[in-house]
């Protein structure tokens, strides 16, 4: 039960950061850069709090430091992609410290409920946050640095569900985007090359399941 209420507990403040910028946004009540640094304080708050209490609560701190990277990821894209207030570089290269922190801290704290809500929470935020701006490479740029965080945990910690939300989540933004924005004309290129970058990531993965750690395969592997 105890754990039950720390995870409903971390989503319902993630989802009032969430409507709070909202609210702050449609009412015009602060600057953009003020409503990115309070997002930045919020989850940096969380996570040093979430660090404080490990030694005594460490799935209160694990599910903690969790929520604090999810809004960390949901503030960098907003800063990027909804407000245009830091240049791409400077996004990918703060999602990529984040990426490194939550694959070290899952692997650290030995919780799976740190990558997922760390991790594959992120997948939302393209959908929660985009502006419409169409900068698909950086889209699909981010994904792929996702996956590479998720799927190394999952192989480490051999946490097959990371790997199948990961796969889905991917397939499920991949296709989105190749149902309502693709043009064969200006974009095969582009979706190639992702199309390959993905598969590989996934089928290496997989082949490393099977040779690494010596699993069968079997008929639903195959599929």
């Amino acid at each position: 039960g105890e754990n039950l209420i720390n995870k409903v507990g971390i989503v319902i403040i993630i989802i009032g950061v969430a409507i709070g910028a909202k609210y702050a946004i449609d009412n015009d009540l602060i600057s953009p850069l003020t409503r990115i640094i309070f997002g930045y304080l919020t989850g940096m708050g969380l996570m040093g709090f979430a660090l404080k209490l490990k030694a005594k609560y460490e799935n209160f701190s694990a599910v903690l430091l969790s929520g604090g990277i999810a809004i960390l990821y949901f503030i960098t894209f907003a800063a990027y992609d909804f407000y245009g207030l830091i240049p791409q570089a400077l996004a990918f290269g703060l999602m990529t410290i984040f990426t490194g922190f939550t694959v070290v801290a899952a692997i650290h704290y030995n919780r799976q409920i740190i990558a997922i809500f760390g991790l594959v929470g992120a997948y939302a935020i393209p959908f929660l946050l985009s502006s419409g701006s169409g900068n698909v490479t950086f889209l699909l740029s981010y994904v792929v640095l996702i996956n590479v965080g998720i799927l190394t945990v999952a192989f480490w910690r051999d946490w097959k569900p990371l790997y199948y939300l990961s796969f889905v989540f991917t397939w499920l933004i991949y296709g989105t985007w190749l149902v309502s924005r693709y043009q064969p004309a200006d974009d095969f290129g582009l979706g190639m090359t992702f199309l390959t970058i993905f598969f590989l990531l996934f089928y290496g993965t997989f082949m490393a399941y099977k040779m690494v750690k010596k699993e069968p395969f079997e008929i639903g592997h195959v599929v």
